[in-house]
């Protein structure tokens, strides 16, 4: 049978497309077999059952390009060289005010006071030590902000105050267990400040805890004289109980020629000197400096008496405080041949002597 040449053209035709569909089927799938790897964050394409061990013919992953700085790097760090580390401290930073300070410039030496601030001016990189009055304890420290600051407590009346930066400020709160409230105002300023920094800032007066006299162990104290409560150093007192008769006669050989009764242009009342009236050998304890120490201490009805002995030509006479109202206050001393005396009774004397004191305290009777 012939076919006609239409049909026969349209059966070409159609083989055509079939050979052309086919063809263009098989290049898909090998464009499918050889897809180009994901790039770094994107996952594989699903393409079906996964194998946790490729083929070995599988053709590896094509690398990121190294930037060259790190290769650079690389090498250096091969090489030891890890360049340099730039620190905030620089050079320059010295403050020129120092130049021309005086040696005392430096030291703020405020009285205590109950209803008062401490102002403080610190510096950066520079401590400051804060010492309260003497027997102070402290039982608690507040501050406003704890960021930029760097506040420790140094002893039981010392506290270290350092800024870390400059140009702001803040509040320091202590409490002592005397009862008594210290508020600090801290002011941070930098190098270049003309003003000076307060490097020490100590707390003139004197607190009593418990009725008892706590003294702090400074650099100025002999460990060896100090007896404290809190550190039940008994022995350590001074011997200071002699036999009463014999400090009985040292002591009026040394008063009754010389009358030391009140003068008579002393405003006050004359208080009449009466060698019988004196007692209290054996009854003080002492708590201080060994400079200070006197040989014995005794009292009559008006005044303390202390005598230092064989110091006497050798030592620089100190002041003399008693406390009221749980304040350090000055009271008159005067000398009355080679004996000290102080125009008071109180139960508690601190003789000071620049950075030296001796604290003196009655146990006995009235």
């Amino acid at each position: 049978m012939k076919i006609p040449k239409v049909l026969r053209i349209f059966i070409h035709l159609m083989l055509g497309l079939c050979l052309i569909a086919f063809l263009t089927l098989s290049a898909l799938d090998a464009m499918a077999q050889t897809a180009r790897p994901p790039m770094p964050g994107q996952q594989a394409p699903f393409t079906g059952a996964q194998t946790t061990n490729p083929p070995a013919t599988t053709a590896p992953r094509p690398q990121m390009p190294v930037p060259d700085s790190v290769v650079e790097q690389a090498k250096d760090q091969n090489e030891g060289n890890f360049g340099p580390l730039v620190r905030p401290i620089t050079a320059g930073q010295i403050q020129e005010v120092w130049d021309y300070a005086k040696p005392e410039d430096g030291v703020y030496e405020p009285d205590m006071c109950a209803n008062c601030t401490y102002r403080i001016r610190t510096r950066e990189r520079m401590p400051t030590l804060i010492e309260l009055p003497l027997g102070e304890r402290i039982l608690g420290i507040d501050r406003g902000i704890k960021a930029g600051w760097l506040i420790q407590q140094r002893e039981h009346n010392r506290i270290v105050v350092q800024p870390k930066g400059f140009g702001y400020d803040t509040s320091l709160i202590v409490r002592g267990e005397s009862g008594q409230v210290y508020p600090f105002y801290l002011r941070a300023e930098g190098v270049n400040s003309q003003n000076i920094p307060d490097l020490f800032v100590k707390i003139n007066g004197t607190v009593q805890i418990d009725d008892e006299m706590a003294v702090p162990v400074s650099a100025h104290t002999d460990t060896n004289l100090v007896q404290n409560k809190y550190e039940k150093n008994t022995s350590k007192v001074p011997n200071m109980d002699l036999p009463a008769s014999d400090k009985g006669k040292d002591a009026i050989d040394g008063l009754v020629n010389t009358n030391p009764g009140t003068p008579d242009e002393d405003y006050v009342a004359e208080a009449k000197f009466d060698p019988n009236a004196l007692r209290g050998w054996g009854q003080y304890k002492l708590y201080g400096d060994k400079e200070l120490e006197p040989v014995t201490v005794f009292r009559d009805d008006y005044f303390t008496y202390i005598r230092f002995g064989d110091k006497w030509k050798d030592l620089e006479l100190p002041t003399a405080y008693v406390v009221v109202d749980e304040f350090d206050e000055l009271v008159n001393t005067r000398v009355q041949g080679q004996t000290f005396i102080v125009e008071s009774t109180q139960k508690l004397i601190t003789l000071k002597s620049g950075f030296k004191y001796m604290c003196i305290e009655f146990v006995g009777g009235a």
